[in-house]
């Protein structure tokens, strides 16, 4: 009796928690349906399989897929690399949202086995660090020792650099009518100006024994940071695979015997050298940064300061070998300021040649040297124009369909247009910092991770360019023109597919027949 009274006086308070239940579950579905109305769901490619993805659907070069992609379902798309998310953009527009407007919680690094937890000793320098108090007190030590007072300490080293580059060439072409394929020659040139900068040396030819094994140690360096020695990254199952392989054996063997002792004794030498560099101005101006660290950030900047750059040389003779035209404007802009002035320009003075600097931002971007940068992650939801990037993604822009963005580049985006940035001369370096309707391209990164290099690059391109161009006329080997449709994947870089030109003295070309 007593039991069935205290269950008549509880029925009441039963009856109102389930109603207050029944009404708060009815709101939830009321704000989820209010918050899915206005988010938009990112397109996703339908090429996926179980498990591994859209891993097998990339093909042999990623970038021009993910740029077929985002073709057919536009500025943002979305695909899995087995476990992982990855978020392509390939807007400027809504790139510089998500990674710049963004930037705090855009800005993060994927924590993988080589880049991550091996080559950068779990995150150490400014590439693969995450960005942290460490991050910023390195990054800001680079950034100070290459700033533009920096750099002009060596301007007239990189100046004789860049005559011995056109001298090699030019005597290549003389000795053979096939022509030649520069990108070793001017492998050469963009490496010594960036170990003249950090180490105070350079190396007389591409057959020196040293200069073999830096670009040896960079060429598999990038190899191995490919998605075949982290395949358990993405698919943990191959954790099994990676153990009897030895992947990570291999990996940790290439650091101790070949890039760590190689690093480690430019460092100690370039202590002792003459003249500036920048261990010297690091040590010497009281930054400091371990052993680690420092190895690391010297290690960045050789690899990715020599790769990076002569790609864009590389791509840039062979887009000059095809335009004729373009040749005879930049040499006469040239040769009007040597006839003023007696010498040629400096890095400086490089507005009093307009047209040649707007055709080179245009060869970057028409041919850009990177197929994504370094990818971003996302560390928390990022909800930008509708769209949520989840937590966790890895977030891409896609170089070479963004540089050939129609609502961006509005004049013949897939041509080659060396007027395009004549009203934008200043340096991509300015340029970035600014609106982003205001930027020339892309390929230096985005936000609080763009390049800190950026100068150093516009400084060697534009002197060996300069040079180049104010002694030869570029026209094609034995093979006849270069085929810039075609590109090789290079891992972070794509590369123009090989080409041979020969380099030919303009003093004995007649202009009146080209």
């Amino acid at each position: 009796m007593i039991k069935v009274e205290q269950g008549k006086a509880l029925a009441p308070v039963i009856a109102g928690t389930t109603v207050a239940l029944y009404l708060s579950y009815k709101i939830f579905l009321s704000l989820l349906h209010k918050k899915n109305k206005y988010t938009k769901e990112i397109p996703v490619p339908g090429s996926s399989y179980p498990y591994i993805g859209h891993m097998s659907s990339l093909g042999d070069m990623p970038a021009a897929t993910i740029s077929q992609w985002h073709k057919e379902l536009g500025p943002i798309i979305q695909f899995r690399m087995g476990v992982q998310t990855w978020v392509s953009i390939d807007s400027p527009e809504l790139a510089h949202k998500v990674m710049v407007t963004n930037g705090s919680k855009a800005s993060h690094r994927n924590e993988n086995e080589f880049a991550y937890k091996l080559y950068s000793f779990g995150g150490k320098g400014i590439v693969h660090s995450q960005p942290n108090a460490a991050w910023k007190k390195a990054r800001a030590a680079v950034t100070a020792a290459i700033a533009p007072s920096q750099i002009e300490l060596h301007m007239a080293s990189i100046q004789k650099q860049a005559k011995k580059l056109v001298d090699t060439l030019m005597e290549t072409s003389k000795k053979t009518k096939a022509g030649s394929f520069p990108f070793k020659d001017l492998q050469l040139y963009v490496m010594n100006t960036v170990t003249l900068i950090a180490y105070g040396k350079t190396f007389p030819t591409k057959d020196d024994p040293k200069f073999i094994e830096i670009s040896e140690t960079i060429d598999d360096g990038f190899k191995l940071s490919g998605v075949d020695y982290d395949l358990a990254n993405y698919l943990p199952i191959f954790a099994i695979y990676d153990y009897f392989k030895g992947a990570r054996n291999i990996l940790k063997r290439f650091l101790k015997e070949r890039r760590d002792p190689l690093f480690r004794g430019l460092i100690n030498d370039a202590y002792h050298t003459d003249g500036p560099n920048l261990v010297k101005y690091l040590k010497e101006n009281g930054y400091d940064l371990s052993e680690e660290e420092t190895m690391v950030i010297f290690s960045d900047l050789t690899s990715a300061g020599t790769d990076t750059n002569s790609v864009y040389l590389c791509w840039t003779i062979a887009i000059m070998c095809r335009h004729p035209e373009v040749q005879l404007k930049i040499a006469a802009e040239i040769d009007d300021f040597v006839k003023r002035n007696g010498r040629l320009p400096l890095f400086s003075e490089r507005l009093e040649l307009p047209f040649c600097i707007s055709a080179m931002k245009e060869c970057m971007r028409y041919k850009p040297i990177t197929a994504f940068g370094i990818p971003h992650m996302a560390i928390d939801d990022i909800e930008v124009d509708g769209y949520i990037i989840p937590k966790g993604a890895t977030i891409i822009s896609n170089m070479m369909s963004m540089h050939q963005n129609s609502e961006f580049y509005t004049d013949r985006p897939n041509e080659y247009v060396p007027e395009r940035f004549l009203e934008a001369l200043e340096t991509s370096s300015a340029s970035s910092k600014g609106k982003v309707e205001d930027r020339d391209h892309f390929n230096f990164g985005w936000g609080r991770r763009i390049c800190p290099a950026i100068h150093m690059a516009e400084v060697e391109t534009f002197v060996g360019f300069v040079e180049l161009m104010s002694r030869c006329f570029i026209e094609p080997g034995e093979d006849g023109m270069p085929n810039i449709d075609i590109a090789e994947n290079g891992g972070i870089s794509i590369l123009p597919s090989p080409y041979k030109v020969k380099f030919t003295d303009r003093s004995l070309i007649d202009p009146t027949q080209n």
